[in-house]
């Protein structure tokens, strides 16, 4: 999945934000920050993901 990412240095740390999903982290570099960024964004879509599914079978309790 290709997304649109923005980093910046705040102090002595970066901070790298998705600007598809306001989803950030930071780290001590900019590699850091994104290769922190890149483990948010996965836990952020497996929640959402979880979420979904849920509300759709909450919705549909036939199961069809």
């Amino acid at each position: 999945m290709k997304t649109l990412i923005e980093v910046h240095q705040k102090g002595k740390y970066f901070v790298a934000v998705d600007l598809l999903t306001n989803v950030a982290d930071q780290g001590l570099s900019e590699n850091d920050a994104i290769r922190n960024l890149r483990k948010g964004l996965e836990e952020h879509y497996v929640l959402k993901n979880f979420f979904d599914n849920r509300h759709k079978r909450d919705t549909n309790p036939s199961g069809h």
